[in-house]
């Protein structure tokens, strides 16, 4: 069984986050992030991260499961 802490679940997401919109910027020849800086601040980066941990704490969880029946 596989443990992480809120820490790192935080951590996963944030970084989740910031290679999404690096991914996006790329795509459009952006050579800086500060839209996606002033975008994603307070409530919109609060919200999106929060749903990237619960699909993080999710995707532990049916790991776990799977290494209970292998």
């Amino acid at each position: 069984m596989i443990t992480y802490t809120k820490q790192q679940i935080q951590d996963l997401a944030s970084n989740a986050l910031h290679q999404a919109c690096s991914h996006i910027q790329d795509a459009l020849d952006i050579k800086t992030g500060d839209v996606g800086g002033i975008f994603f601040t307070g409530e919109p980066q609060d919200i999106i991260e929060s749903i990237l941990q619960d699909y993080i704490k999710t995707e532990i969880q049916f790991k776990n499961l799977e290494e209970e029946f292998e």
